[in-house]
């Protein structure tokens, strides 16, 4: 088995030499210059390879690898690995296309931020299992978990790449010690719903009256927040029979400025709208917020920040007749969450002025949907109707993370039960 090579020591001493006081050996001319041990092996092509290190048994470890390397056919010359992660990662984003640039400024905005700015500036070789596994830690103490995960499976993308183009032997994001701690794209679905039919009643009453009516939106038309804020009357099929509502853009963000854009995923040749059935009673609701707070017209650009500008009337705007922002809205949320006992808060400031409140993803707007869901299917509703009715392309993700345990679901299931033997009677 081959052996390091002592650079600061002669392999063949003269008779006679002086022998140094500190190692008891001949020194060369390179004695205490740079590191002191050499690895030296041919690569497949039988050119020589060397890499020095400070300790012997570095040495000795970096060429059995290599030297394992060449004879099963996996060599990768280690100069390749000193490719910086930030080139490779700025490669990557490159090749990333999307019929949406809000997409793409998504993927970007991620990357730059959580992989490019901890961990750009280490040299590919120098990303190992431990990097990966303390970057989880340290994202996790200011990301979400869901985000974490998603951001995650970005950077295991790159590496990937850097594997296929032979830079890299293999992905530390794949090894066992990686997967065992790697966060989770999503959270198993909640037996109950988040935010009961009862709780979104008295949550609504806390809501500035302006506001109440996105409640109805949420849980009686399975909107999502960004489509309720860009909600127009003119989407409504005001029809004696079959009122529909034609659920066709949201109020997005691309590059720190606010704009129209499709329903979620939608693009400009697959704009992902969708037609949900409006009742009479949710329609006499939105009449009456209609008659107590006129539509603002609010011009956005369409899709990008320098998109075509659009113009539409808005249900749902803030007293100055503006498009609503998401962070305002929200903190007037978490304040009705608080008022109904759902969340406390934190600290004493004045909500608009500073309040926090504990964490309460789960109970933000987004639980209207989860709630219109469940009372979907509680109510007989089939999965692929109730796909179609939220945008899903997929029934099995709609049953498996929006469908909740209602208010006395079990009741209702015994009186089904019940009525079917009461018929064969």
């Amino acid at each position: 088995m081959a052996e390091p090579y002592d650079r600061w020591h002669k392999k063949r001493p003269q008779p006679g030499d002086e022998k140094c006081t500190t190692h008891g050996k001949v020194p060369s001319r390179e004695h205490g210059r740079g590191k002191r041990w050499l690895a030296r092996w041919r690569d497949p092509e039988g050119q020589q390879q060397s890499e020095s290190f400070i300790r012997y048994e570095d040495a000795r470890q970096h060429l059995t690898r290599m030297l394992r390397a060449v004879d099963d056919g996996t060599y990768i010359a280690p100069k390749k690995g000193d490719t910086l992660l930030k080139t490779i990662t700025e490669q990557w984003l490159a090749n990333q296309t999307f019929g949406n640039p809000r997409t793409y400024h998504q993927y970007e905005s991620r990357v730059r931020n959580h992989i490019i700015g901890p961990l750009g500036g280490l040299k590919l070789r120098e990303v190992k299992a431990s990097t990966v596994q303390t970057w989880i830690k340290r994202r996790l103490q200011v990301l979400d978990e869901t985000t974490v995960g998603l951001i995650f499976t970005h950077l295991s993308s790159i590496l990937a790449m850097a594997v296929d183009d032979d830079l890299i032997p293999k992905n530390p994001c794949e090894t066992g010690s990686v997967k065992r701690v790697k966060p989770r794209r999503s959270k198993k679905s909640a037996k109950d719903v988040p935010l009961s039919w009862e709780q979104t009643d008295e949550l609504r009453k806390h809501l500035p009256d302006r506001y109440q009516a996105t409640v109805d939106c949420g849980r009686g038309l399975g909107m999502r927040q960004g489509e309720i804020f860009g909600f127009s009357p003119d989407d409504v099929d005001w029809s004696e029979c079959d009122k529909t509502v034609h659920i066709r853009r949201q109020i997005a963000h691309h590059r720190g400025t606010l704009v129209f854009a499709p329903p979620k995923g939608g693009t400009k040749d697959d704009p992902k709208d969708r037609y949900v059935p409006l009742d009479e009673g949710l329609a006499a609701l939105v009449r009456e917020h209609l008659l107590a707070f006129r539509p603002a017209e609010v011009t956005l650009p369409w899709l990008e920040k320098d998109g075509e500008l659009v113009t539409v009337r808005l249900m749902f705007t803030t007293r100055e007749r503006k498009v609503l922002n998401k962070n305002y809205f929200n903190s007037l949320w978490k304040a009705a969450l608080e008022a109904i006992g759902a969340v406390e808060a934190v600290n004493d400031k004045s909500t608009g002025k500073g309040r926090r409140w504990e964490p309460c993803r789960d109970k933000m707007m987004h639980a209207l949907r989860h709630l219109f869901a469940s009372e979907a299917i509680n109510e007989g509703v089939d999965v692929y109707t109730l796909a179609d009715l939220l945008g899903h392309e997929d029934p099995a993700f709609t049953l498996r993370r929006y469908v909740h345990r209602v208010k006395d679901a079990a009741g209702r299931a015994r009186k089904a039960i019940g009525k079917r033997y009461r018929l064969a009677a």
